[in-house]
């Protein structure tokens, strides 16, 4: 049997778990879900308050979006240490995301691709309005304590120590399992492994919710792992199979659309480690620091992350079938190198002692262009400081990654100092609507970055904040001008 007759025949026997995590107001007041079909985006950020969203399955279990990196004020040393930095929990979790983990059967991969009717705009705004400030509360009050980040795996696989720096997932191909395998799987195992996570398991998901990148919610709106909710304000809805036990039954719900693939892959791993609202580590179990093997991992997400009964068994043989597991080699300490990265323009403002002037307050021509005393702002009028320049309309900070690679700028997922950083939403503690944007003052030993960013603590407040090498590999970086 060919490959592709196996795909079929997994088609036929409903190999995918589906998606049922249903967004529900978020801890901190913000409605996550979308209404009815909508695909849209609201302009309103001022209601968005660093929320952290919930989802809620058919399980009583849910995804939450609120997740950051707590300020904590100590940083490690920039020495060539190789001792891991403290910092405190792995931020990232962006608004509620559910794969197909939770109660129902997403999306068929094996319907035709005409997308399901949506009834709005699918254009979201380009950048903030002055009307439309969203505060980002402080990451303190934000984040559920988790050790994800910083906890020991007990995982005893070959670890690469060196590895090359792997692009965003701009594109994958569907011609086979084994090539869209291929597609993926680097940028998976660094962000797996810098996040303490079986990289083998998040691949076996994405075969599994789309169907090797050929279902209609992959191919349409970059959502591989079928998560729910609203990304940016963007979803669209469709009809799912849940379970109850071995019962099926039908369910309409709003998934989320993306951009690109990445930005699927960031929401899942913010989903997996930070978990939901009421429980930061309920798919704990899954993390390699405390399954010991990725069968351990699979079983751990058996009704919790997926009502399919039969779910943990089908991620294992998918990961057998491709022998996944050989990508379960990159751990929180590997150093992911590019010596491709231009350096940035900015250095040359550095002072003696190797860190850059002080921010001076000043509003540089342009800036009006971004909501004043937000973190889009900030950015912005911090380059213009040091000397650099980047566009008037990058969006919110969120999009700057990929609106900058639409305006020509050099991009990276390796932490680069003197860039601008953009967090997707919900990662590093942002808005799970509108995400986050940063400058990066420091890169560390071991890939962890140090921050000066704007509105965290408040609207026009500035403060600086470390970074893990977990959530910062989840970023975008953006050489200015």
């Amino acid at each position: 049997m060919t490959n592709n007759d196996k795909i079929k025949r997994l088609k036929k026997e409903k190999f995918i778990a589906g998606t049922a995590l249903i967004l529900g107001m978020t801890t901190f007041g913000v409605a996550g879900h979308a209404d009815g079909v909508t695909v849209g985006s609201s302009s309103d950020a001022s209601s968005s308050t660093g929320s952290s969203s919930s989802s809620s399955n058919s399980n009583g279990s849910s995804s939450s979006s609120s997740t950051g990196n707590s300020s904590s004020s100590s940083k490690p040393s920039t020495s060539g240490s190789t001792s891991k930095p403290n910092n405190p929990s792995s931020s990232t979790n962006n608004n509620s995301t559910s794969n197909s983990s939770t109660t129902t059967q997403a999306p068929s991969i094996s319907v035709s691709t005409t997308a399901p009717s949506a009834s709005t705009s699918t254009v979201a705004p380009s950048n903030y309005s002055q009307d439309n400030a969203y505060y980002q509360t402080s990451t303190a009050a934000q984040i559920p304590n988790s050790s994800a980040d910083s906890a020991p795996s007990i995982y005893a696989g070959p670890v690469l120590k060196t590895i090359e720096a792997a692009k965003s997932i701009d594109k994958i191909d569907t011609s086979s399992t084994e090539a869209f395998i291929k597609s993926i799987a680097d940028r998976v195992r660094i962000l797996a492994g810098k996040n303490n996570l079986y990289a083998s398991i998040i691949l076996a998901q994405a075969i599994l919710e789309s169907g090797s990148g050929q279902s209609n919610m992959s191919q349409q709106y970059f959502n591989i792992f079928n998560i729910t909710g609203a990304y940016l304000g963007k979803s669209i809805s469709f009809k799912t199979e849940e379970f109850s036990g071995n019962n099926p039954y039908y369910i309409e719900q709003s998934f989320r659309v993306y951009s690109n693939y990445d930005q699927a892959l960031d929401d899942y791993i913010n989903l997996m480690i930070k978990g939901t609202t009421w429980n930061s580590e309920i798919y704990a179990g899954a993390w390699k620091s405390h399954a010991k093997t990725y069968q351990e991992a699979a079983q751990a997400l058996q009704g919790i992350f997926a009502t399919d009964p039969a779910y943990a068994q089908k991620l294992i043989e998918i990961i057998q079938e491709y022998k996944l597991d050989a990508y379960d080699n990159v751990d929180s300490t590997t150093q992911v190198v590019d010596s491709k990265i231009p350096e940035s323009p900015l250095v040359a403002s550095k002072l003696d002692n190797s860190a850059y002037p002080e921010y001076n307050g000043v509003e540089y021509p342009g800036a009006d262009s971004y909501a004043f005393g937000n973190c889009t702002q900030y950015v912005y009028n911090r380059i213009i400081q040091l000397g650099g320049l980047v566009g008037t309309h990058m969006g919110n900070g969120g999009e700057w990654g990929i609106n900058a690679q639409a305006q020509g700028y050099f991009t990276t997922t390796v932490p680069t100092e003197g860039y601008a950083v953009s967090f997707p939403p919900g990662v590093a503690g942002s808005s799970s609507e509108y995400g986050h944007v940063a400058f990066v003052e420091k890169v560390y030993s071991d890939n962890s970055i140090l921050v000066s960013e704007m509105n965290v603590k408040g609207n026009n407040i500035v403060s600086e904040r470390h970074i893990s090498a977990g959530v910062a590999a989840l970023a975008t970086y953006i050489q200015p001008k």
